[in-house]
């Protein structure tokens, strides 16, 4: 009776010491929120919100638009295309932008109706606790742990929250879904032979849901896939193929989901899916696809020569920036929003073949201009661009769905005194943390080997991010940060096994 008695005692004890672990790491996620009053956003959550509401619409689900108060403003105003906000879609009839994710557009147009858009916040936070405890409960099954469960999950957690993690869990936009995309992938490429089949399933649920969430998590899905196979093969030859199999499946949710939205657009709207000429840009700013146009065009087999023409209509230089040609809409420095809706639409559908076309004609100019902005985009990690400023409030001016009210500038956004040091001190995090994962992962039999696999997963992740934003779109804060507090999580992982075999299992690589 006595021993019955001091061992629910001590359940209760540490059922309370694990629900303070978990509410401490929601309170670190939700930091940024807290201090700020508000949600972060971009200039393109009202373009999500938009497109979801517009795709509502289609599918017969309607209600009192987010937008309303925005369209009542503009119709006071005398505005004649008030329906939508300002808009940076492809002009041409029957076309529907493919860049934004459907899904998450849905996701976001259905909370703004129901005026609890902050529940895309909720879903972050929930995303990323998610998919830290699941490789951590495995590992506490295979490996052992030398505290409690929650602790292993949540202090991780809690440090990335020194980062850049609590910035984009307050975000409105799909951004945190690229690193528990890349979360999922590593704990389903370490530790899929060994998880449960619910386990398996909430891994790949999560990680479709990541997947679908953004254009560009498809690319990374896509790379990480090779990436997965290296590893799982070197972890144990014993059914080695069956982890990159379950990304495979992660990776066909994905284009399944670009299928069926070509197939909803062309019934639905008898339209077709497009997307932004992202890629022909990037390739122009960095040299080796302005070079190709100057050498083939004029071209009428070439649909990319018509951005060229639009292009030569002016002489400054930064027309030639990646940003400028995919948005910009003035003389001097607009092109491809100048040129008329059709050849839009063929120089967007021809972004592809440019790409393999300028490849091929300049491979090794390709080659380094990838490899630099996968360097540059490396490190640009500052949380600058989840802040909205003057022209970000603008734009998502009179649209409805908070709870917290309207969109507007918050705490951190009306004064940017802070910003330098903080970001400072986050470089630091990041260096200390590269510094802690690089010697933990060279220290022999300290650390669990799939541990390690799992950290170095997270950090090809973070590369492949890089690539992937740097190459289609262009080098931005934003796109780094987004990741980048993998890295600190990563090197609490590592330290907290660096712990358990100092104290449990010295020698021992699990």
């Amino acid at each position: 009776m006595a021993n019955t008695a001091v061992h629910d005692e001590a359940h209760a004890g540490g059922a309370v010491s694990s629900m303070l672990w978990i509410a401490a790491a929601f309170v670190a996620m939700f930091s940024v929120l807290a201090i700020n009053g508000r949600p972060l956003f971009y200039f393109d959550t009202v373009g999500y919100i938009s497109q979801g509401t517009e795709a509502l619409d289609k599918l017969g689900v309607r209600s009192e638009s987010p937008l309303h108060k925005r369209n009542a403003a503009a119709r006071a105003e005398g505005e004649s295309n008030a329906a939508l906000p300002e808009t940076t879609e492809i002009d041409a009839d029957h076309t529907v932008d493919g860049s934004r994710s459907a899904p998450y557009a849905l996701l976001a147009g259905l909370l703004a109706r129901m005026g609890i858009l902050e529940g895309l916040i909720a879903l972050n936070a929930i995303a990323v606790m998610l998919s830290v405890w699941l490789p951590m409960r495995v590992a506490q099954r295979q490996l052992g742990l030398h505290v409690s469960l929650a602790q292993m999950v949540c202090l991780p957690i809690i440090i990335a929250s020194l980062g850049s993690l609590p910035f984009f869990v307050a975000y409105l936009m799909p951004d945190t879904m690229a690193p528990v995309l890349i979360l999922s992938i590593a704990t389903l490429t370490v530790f899929g032979r060994s998880m449960s089949w619910w386990e398996l399933l909430l891994a790949v649920g999560i990680g479709a849901f990541a997947v679908v969430s953004h254009l560009s998590h498809l690319a990374i899905a896509t790379l990480l896939v090779p990436v997965s196979v290296l590893v799982a093969r070197l972890l144990s030859r014993d059914r080695w193929w069956l982890p990159p199999a379950f990304v495979l499946i992660i990776l066909g949710i994905g284009f399944a989901e670009q299928s069926m939205l070509r197939t909803a657009a062309k019934e639905v709207a008898n339209a077709e899916v497009v997307i932004k000429p992202y890629i022909t840009a990037r390739m122009i700013q960095d040299g080796p696809g302005f070079r190709y146009l100057e050498q083939t065009c004029p071209d009428a087999d070439v649909p990319t020569c018509k951005l060229y023409d639009a292009l030569m209509l002016s002489d400054d230089p930064d027309r030639l920036t990646a940003t400028r040609i995919v948005f910009e809409k003035s003389e001097r420095l607009g092109s491809f929003r100048l040129m008329e809706p059709w050849d839009q639409k063929l120089v967007a559908e021809d972004q592809i073949p440019f790409f393999f076309a300028v490849l091929w004609d300049a491979p090794l100019d390709t080659t380094l201009a990838f490899i630099k902005n996968t360097l540059i985009q490396s490190y640009w990690v500052s949380v600058e661009m989840t802040l909205p400023d003057d022209g970000i409030v603008a734009q998502n001016a009179g649209v409805t769905g908070l709870i917290l009210g309207e969109f507007d500038h918050g705490r951190l956004s009306r004064n940017l005194d802070w910003l330098g040091p903080v970001t400072t001190m986050q470089f630091m995090l990041y260096a200390v943390s590269l510094l802690v994962t690089a010697g933990l992962l060279i220290w022999p039999a300290r650390v669990p080997a799939r541990i390690k696999a799992l950290v170095v997963v997270l950090l090809v992740g973070i590369l492949v991010n890089a690539l992937v934003c740097a190459g289609i779109s262009q080098p931005a804060t934003r796109f780094g940060a987004r990741v980048i507090w993998l890295l600190p999580l990563g090197a609490t992982i590592l330290v907290l096994f660096f712990r358990r075999s100092r104290q449990f299992y010295p020698g021992v690589n699990g």
